[in-house]
């Protein structure tokens, strides 16, 4: 069985299908009661978002919303070190973006390292996190810049690549080619317009190098799957201790297991202090801090919205830089992805619509344009099952 809400942040690839058959009026049980939240302000605020009211949904939370002219994520990050630690478990921190992510990730660090409650130790790595990227944006080449890491999963005869991880060296936008170098150095040409528009997303993933420095003690999540060790993508792991031939961490099954310097994991895990919208879909916590910033005009949408406030049960404080901008980015933005199929109904649409209007009128009377038979759309409320990271 499958649960989902429309309403929360839509999928763009494996899931789009489903909510295409949901829109065409197959048969669908219906969930429209909202256990999860236990505190009046909180029903309220999440049943007016989930009804698309903004506006009241923010009046709801006014008393706790948090205004600030400085640095948004250091503020969330100081409110979250100040509760005690057992209060920490139990209050999530949710953001709408990555950069906003990666900013709280690093004051939380910074302030559990300065009051010694992670370290001494400590090991800087190279990981890799993905390109957020839909299958057609793959077969584009404006999509790869040198530097990046092409990840294959399994064989693509059609590209002869080979399972493994492959440099992007160079991207020939002209020629339609991207130059890659595999872990052997040897290099060859790729051509993302032949990969096929259909297919499992999956075995193609593109991804971006960053520093990061890691702490005995530190919170981290998988930012992959290695499923014959119990690693799961969003799972969440422990850093327990770190050697000068790598580090072992403590998994969220209590196992310790250690990763050595040329481990593949070490590249595929990140902090996991603040998460954003999308990982967040299917977590509860008791307490929520959430951050929202008016410069991430994107990713200040409806959904994004509801995704964050729909996480808590009992208290949620949200911080804002500009209260106003914020509302009006989340009221404006439905924060909607169409697939291929409802773009082309739309394009049909246009068309059908030029073509009625060139034709002749008699005289008089006004001739309307023939309506094209849409698809019957029907909404579904469901509640997100939950699960635990």
């Amino acid at each position: 069985m499958t649960k989902t809400d429309p309403k929360q942040l839509g999928a763009v690839e494996a899931g789009k299908p489903f909510a295409l058959a949901l829109a065409a009026g197959t048969e669908t049980a219906r969930m429209e009661t909202n256990l999860r939240a236990r505190s009046e302000t909180l029903k309220l605020a999440q049943a007016a978002a989930q009804q698309g009211r903004t506006g009241e949904a923010m009046e709801h939370l006014k008393d706790h919303i948090v205004e600030v002219s400085e640095n948004s994520a250091v503020v969330a990050a100081e409110r979250w070190l100040s509760l005690p630690p057992a209060e920490r478990e139990r209050t999530g921190i949710y953001v709408s973006g990555r950069q906003l992510r990666d900013e709280v990730n690093a004051a939380v660090q910074t302030g559990l390292a300065a009051n010694g409650e992670i370290g001494p130790d400590r090991m800087t790595l190279t990981v890799l996190s993905r390109v957020n990227a839909t299958r057609e944006e793959l077969r584009q080449v404006r999509t790869y810049a040198p530097g990046m890491v092409l990840e294959v999963t399994a064989k693509q005869s059609r590209q002869k690549l080979a399972k493994g991880r492959y440099d992007v060296l160079k991207v020939d936008a002209g020629k339609g080619i991207i130059e890659l170098r595999g872990a052997d150095g040897q290099r060859q040409t790729f051509q993302p317009s032949r990969i096929g528009a259909q297919g499992d997303n999956q075995v193609l993933q593109l991804l971006e190098r960053k520093a990061l420095t890691v702490y005995t003690g530190d919170t981290i999540r998988w930012t992959a799957n290695d499923h014959q060790r119990g690693l799961i993508n969003a799972d969440r792991a422990a850093i327990a201790a770190i050697g000068n031939d790598g580090l072992t961490v403590r998994t969220s099954s209590g196992m310790d297991l250690k990763l050595d310097a040329a481990d593949p994991m070490l590249a595929r895990l990140d902090l996991a202090y603040a998460l954003n919208a999308h990982m967040a879909q299917g977590l509860t916590s008791d307490k929520g801090i959430a951050v929202m910033d008016r410069r991430t005009r994107k990713l200040l949408s409806a959904r994004n919205f509801l995704v964050t406030i729909t996480r808590l049960r009992d208290e949620l404080t949200l911080i804002v830089d500009n209260r106003d901008k914020v509302e009006m980015g989340i009221g404006r933005n439905p924060g909607d992805k169409t697939s291929a199929l409802e773009v082309t109904e739309r394009l049909g649409a246009a068309a059908a619509r030029g073509q009625a209007a060139d034709k002749p009128q008699e005289v008089g009377k006004l001739q309307e344009p023939e309506k094209l038979p849409e698809l019957e759309r029907t909404i579904t409320k469901v509640v997100p099952f939950e699960m635990g990271i």
